[in-house]
């Protein structure tokens, strides 16, 4: 019998376990769309509906760490506009910072560019704001600028910061498995210009007093940057 790899069963059991919570999600919005608004019924299915998301995005995360980790992934980039995309991941996650009455929002140039894996940083990006809800007080701020020849994606938050990070050295955006920081850090090294690789920072937030994460991608130096009229 042919011996069997335990890291490709388990990317095929986390592959399958993505498209079942992604068929709950599908079931879960019928039934939201049939409940009325006013049904008492309606903020326990909008907690289960947050939650599930939470789970895709993580079983999300956990198969491009597989791939990262394994030299299995082909990095997609193109380039986008920064102000598209922030505001593209403040949409989609806006309703889970909704339902713990938080503030969600970013900033940036409206005529900044970047080149960079659309797929993996809207992966890190959501990982690190998921991570952020544990800890915001009232606020999560997106922002994105350039900073020679990388293009700086911060999330950042007004929780406790990094006070107790000697007690808790694992916590501040850490997964529940204790995946988040490894798998932004290697999103961030796998996108690589001119043999310089992309990392990232974990310190405190100058503006919010709290947590922030930083991701520096390298850009070629035609590729990153803020037109002026």
């Amino acid at each position: 019998m042919k011996k069997l790899n335990i890291s490709t069963i388990l990317a095929s059991a986390i592959h399958e376990s993505k498209n079942q919570v992604g068929t709950l999600l599908y079931q879960l919005q019928g039934l939201k769309d049939t409940t009325d608004s006013n049904d008492p019924n309606q903020s326990k299915i909008i907690l289960i509906e947050e939650s599930l998301k939470k789970l895709n995005d993580e079983w999300v995360e956990y198969l491009y760490l597989y791939r990262l980790a394994s030299n299995g992934y082909d990095l997609h980039v193109d380039t986008f506009s920064i102000d598209e995309f922030l505001d593209d991941q403040v949409f989609a996650l806006q309703p889970s910072a909704n339902a713990k009455n938080l503030v969600l929002d970013y900033h940036c140039d409206t005529n900044l560019t970047g080149t960079f894996d659309e797929r993996l940083m809207t992966a890190v990006v959501s990982t690190a704001v998921y991570n952020a809800f544990r800890f915001a007080k009232s606020k999560i701020i997106l922002s994105a600028k350039q900073e020679k020849e990388f293009l700086v994606i911060s999330i950042e938050d007004d929780g406790k910061g990094f006070v107790h990070i000697e007690q808790q050295p694992e916590d501040i955006f850490e997964v529940n498995t204790g995946l988040g920081l490894y798998f932004a850090e290697l999103s961030a090294s796998a996108h690589v210009v001119n043999e310089v690789c992309g990392f990232i920072k974990k310190e405190s937030s100058l503006s919010l007093g709290g947590a922030s994460l930083t991701v520096y991608l390298p850009q070629a130096s035609e590729e990153l940057f803020v037109e002026h009229y």
